[in-house]
């Protein structure tokens, strides 16, 4: 299978208007990314401490399930990392998302984007065929 990884995070960024990038994540380093506005931060770091943490999570999958993805909920963008496979490599997809409410409203977070967006990006990876071990629906 060859990896159209732009035309993927594009397909994905066009999910929901608070989706401000979606990149593809090899060792640290994106290698297709679709940025709707501007530029973001570079986030090389994180990105290659995060693949770590799904690896080691991956290598506990007996004990814990198998890792959907991962989040981490900030001030202004939230993170969500799912893991993927490109011809037997093992990668991230990451969705960038501005967070739509402030923190008094975090009673009401079930109702924003993530119910929604989650169950899309998979559908996408799945048709893609990037999960690895997962289930196609």
């Amino acid at each position: 299978m060859s990896l159209d990884g732009t035309h993927i995070c594009k397909e994905i960024a066009n999910l929901h208007d608070n989706i401000l990038s979606v990149e593809i994540v090899e060792k640290g380093i994106a290698i297709a990314a679709h940025i709707k506005s501007g530029t973001l931060p570079k986030l090389e770091r994180l990105f290659a401490q995060t693949e770590l943490y799904m690896s080691a999570l991956q290598a506990n999958a007996e004990h814990l399930g198998r890792p959907h993805y991962l989040t981490a909920h900030n001030d202004s963008t939230d993170l969500f990392f799912f893991p993927i496979v490109v011809n037997g490599r093992k990668m991230i997809l990451v969705v960038r998302a501005s967070v739509p409410y402030t923190h008094e409203d975090i009673g009401n977070y079930d109702r924003y984007i993530y119910p929604e967006m989650i169950p899309k990006v998979w559908e996408i990876i799945n048709v893609h065929r990037l999960a690895e071990g997962r289930k196609r629906e």
